[in-house]
């Protein structure tokens, strides 16, 4: 494996270019928090503060605002580029902060969709996430084999075992996963052929959830 492309140069370039719009990138954001909010396990009528760490262009936040309008919500990405972006389409529905782990501010939860597996170091990050919130909801992709050209870490139900979640679901999520005609031809009929031709059997593409309790006014042991 070469050197990781996920840095702020590669992101606001991607960004600014308009390719991770045109790579349906946003769609799939929006697609993705659509099922996250329904998984977070909080009230409808919560009235405390979200963060979406590593929140590319913003689109998750007006989704997660129509399911718990009362919440007070901020984003965070280390591409500059993203974040003016973010201030220009949904200033008026959160705070947007340009900087990684280490500017993350203290909150109630703190949801990182699909981003630690493009970091070296997602453990650590998610060390210091649970420093600052009281609920860490991490999503990423699930048995990812091949990784992604972007992708760096690969998940199993183990992976953040040391932390001791408290949920781990796996589930398929639109804009990853295969559904209808899709699923049925690229996946099960195709698989029929695949040995015959020497190639590996394809997976149908899931998510898994890890909701971890953060140490955000825990008391002291």
């Amino acid at each position: 494996m070469g050197p990781n492309v996920n840095t702020e140069i590669y992101w606001d370039g991607r960004f600014a270019s308009g390719d991770w719009e045109a790579s349906n990138g946003r769609r799939q954001t929006r697609l993705f928090a659509a099922e996250q909010a329904h998984l977070l396990r909080l009230p409808e009528d919560f009235a405390g503060s979200i963060l979406d760490f590593g929140c590319g262009l913003g689109d998750a936040i007006p989704v997660y605002k129509r399911r718990f309008p009362r919440a007070t919500f901020l984003g965070l990405d280390h591409s500059k580029t993203a974040i003016e972006l973010c201030r220009q389409h949904y200033g008026e529905l959160a705070t947007f902060i340009h900087g990684d782990r280490d500017r993350v501010p203290e909150v109630d939860v703190i949801v990182a969709s699909n981003i630690l597996e493009h970091l070296d170091d997602d453990v650590l990050t998610a060390e210091t996430l649970l420093t600052k919130c009281s609920d860490l909801y991490i999503f990423v992709p699930y048995k990812e084999n091949p990784l992604h050209h972007e992708h760096v870490n690969s998940y199993d139900k183990d992976y953040f075992a040391s932390f001791e979640p408290c949920e781990v679901k796996v589930y398929a999520a639109r804009g990853y996963s295969e559904y209808g005609r899709r699923r049925v031809i690229n996946i099960y009929m195709k698989n029929f052929v695949r040995p015959f031709l020497g190639k590996r059997l394809v997976r149908r593409h899931r998510q898994i959830m890890f909701h971890i309790r953060g140490r955000r006014n825990q008391p002291a042991a």
